[in-house]
């Protein structure tokens, strides 16, 4: 692998179709001969989103409107890096990819993703929470500034230095949708625990996997969720329907 580009977007909401990025980080690093990635350059910046941030989005960021006001990407530069990546990784990678594929000037880039959280079994290194500055503080060190895109990107780096070629084969893997549909209510908590997330367009717990994972998560969901009165659905990722 030539390069790769870690990036991390802060938004307006968690809807890509009716919110906006408000913040951009991007970490470019290379792999030589040693198997751990380099440190190339970085690039942050913040978007005006037009609309006012609410008080949720100003806590969780710091970010306010002030700070906002007439700020703009430079979405060229970004499309620069992300065109020479063999690998575009994020943390959570389905949040930042359906953002990042809706801005105008990065169209009709053929960019191959890879998810730091799903992509690297964490959970055989006995890391249970996955949420980035949990495993940050899991691995002994505290990201210190939560939820501003290039520490986060930064933050990403440090967690996956040692688990390149985990993180790249992985991420070639066919994928599937698996939703708990049916499932009890009093699963709820042992599904989050697990990694599901709430849809609550299809009223739904599901989750993304590697095909590689689907024998042990039917096994899971057997004996801890649907005890034998159901089944959870699977779709591959891209298959057509």
């Amino acid at each position: 692998m030539d390069f790769g580009v870690i990036i991390d977007v802060e938004t307006t909401g968690l809807s890509p179709t009716s919110d906006k990025v408000i913040e951009i980080g991007v970490l470019e690093f290379q792999v030589g001969e040693s198997g751990k990635p380099q440190l190339l350059r970085t690039y942050g910046a913040l978007q005006d989103p037009g609309v006012s941030l609410s008080a949720d989005i100003v806590r969780i960021t710091g970010l306010n409107d002030a700070m906002l006001a007439g700020q703009s990407i430079n979405w060229e530069f970004v499309r620069d890096m992300l065109a020479r990546a063999k690998v575009v990784v994020a943390h959570n990678a389905d949040f930042d990819r359906s953002f990042i594929e809706r801005v105008p000037e990065l169209s009709q880039l053929d960019l191959h993703w890879a998810c730091s959280m799903r992509h690297i079994d964490w959970r055989s290194k006995h890391f249970n929470a996955l949420a980035l500055n949990y495993l940050a503080a899991d691995h002994g060190f505290v990201n210190p500034f939560a939820h501003r895109a290039v520490f986060d990107c930064a933050t990403t780096f440090r967690l996956i230095a040692d688990h390149i070629p985990e993180l790249i084969n992985r991420s070639h893997e066919r994928e599937y949708l698996v939703q708990a549909v049916g499932s009890p209510f009093e699963t709820k908590d042992i599904l989050r625990q697990r990694g599901y997330r709430w849809d609550a367009d299809q009223r739904v717990w599901s989750r993304v996997l590697a095909e590689s994972a689907l024998p042990d998560e039917r096994v899971f969901l057997q004996e801890q969720v649907y005890r034998g009165r159901g089944a959870a659905l699977e779709r591959q990722i891209g298959a057509e329907l």
